[in-house]
């Protein structure tokens, strides 16, 4: 049963006519949630120069991550296969919006547009699942135990050798290359492990990074399909609580105290969908 979906607009970008770069479709059976990867302001290079008035001003709209995501939930809404196979059309999708929309790729403003997923299929006592980085399912039996979460494949296997290139984020040189040389590039290893993440950016090197897998749920069982600005939520017993006792005006209300009193860790741009067997 569909208990809930929704995005949780980022507390600070609110009232700001900002893109909503997460985006999500759901119904009783199959959920997907896409989280659009955040544009570069134009013409703004040294983002630690960028006052946040100025970010908005400059942020890109129409956003080209707010255009992939949508277009990922729909071909997913739309396609058939296996929830790998649907993941992989949506792939071949967003590559004929990057021919359109980008000439050249500078991995800055002119960047690929690309969103990273997760998404669920429930058949009988089935769930289906297939993402590709930081997107994730999570189930909990009805005692709020976790019986299965999916890796966060970027932070696990690629932000400690991206945390060694000794340049900060907000310089255009780091920003090239984390996306030139850490996306997309199962070629990229350390002692033999692969050290890239995966984003559906049109790039056929993308399907190597799209997992999937099956997992059986029971009765009572609750399942979650989110982006990662819920991460830092889905191990604390309090937020467990509120979906094991669900109730929305509370559950929201928790989320948006949450949010509001520590930006950093909750108060960005995220989204849940959430499921009780």
């Amino acid at each position: 049963m569909l208990l809930y979906k929704n995005t949780f607009e980022n507390i600070k970008t609110m009232n700001c006519n900002f893109p909503i770069e997460d985006q999500f479709y759901a119904d009783d059976k199959e959920a997907i949630v896409a989280d659009g990867i955040t544009r570069d302001p134009i013409g703004a290079f040294d983002l630690a120069t960028c006052s946040f008035e100025e970010m908005l001003e400059k942020y890109p709209r129409p956003s080209g991550a707010e255009i992939v995501a949508k277009e990922i939930c729909n071909t997913f809404y739309k396609s058939a296969g296996t929830l790998k196979e649907r993941l992989e059309i949506c792939n071949n999708n967003i590559k004929k919006i990057n021919e359109k929309n980008i000439k050249f790729c500078d991995y800055l403003q002119n960047d690929l547009y690309g969103a990273v997923a997760s998404c669920i299929k429930i058949e009988n006592d089935v769930l289906y699942y297939a993402y590709i980085c930081d997107c994730g399912v999570i189930i909990y039996d009805s005692r709020g135990n976790i019986k299965f979460q999916t890796k966060d494949d970027k932070l696990l296997y690629s932000d400690p050798y991206i945390n060694k290139i000794g340049i900060p984020w907000n310089l255009p040189e780091a920003r090239i290359i984390v996306r030139r040389d850490f996306r997309n590039k199962p070629n990229n290893t350390e002692n033999g492990k692969c050290v890239s993440y995966g984003a559906i950016t049109g790039e056929s090197e993308a399907l190597n990074f799209i997992k999937s897998g099956k997992k059986k749920v029971e009765k009572g069982d609750l399942v979650l399909v989110y982006s990662d600005g819920f991460s830092n939520f889905l191990h604390e017993k309090d937020f467990i609580n509120e979906i094991k006792n669900f109730n929305k005006i509370s559950f929201e209300q928790y989320i948006n105290n949450k949010s509001i009193t520590n930006y950093d860790s909750y108060g960005k741009e995220k989204t849940i969908v959430l499921y009780k067997i």
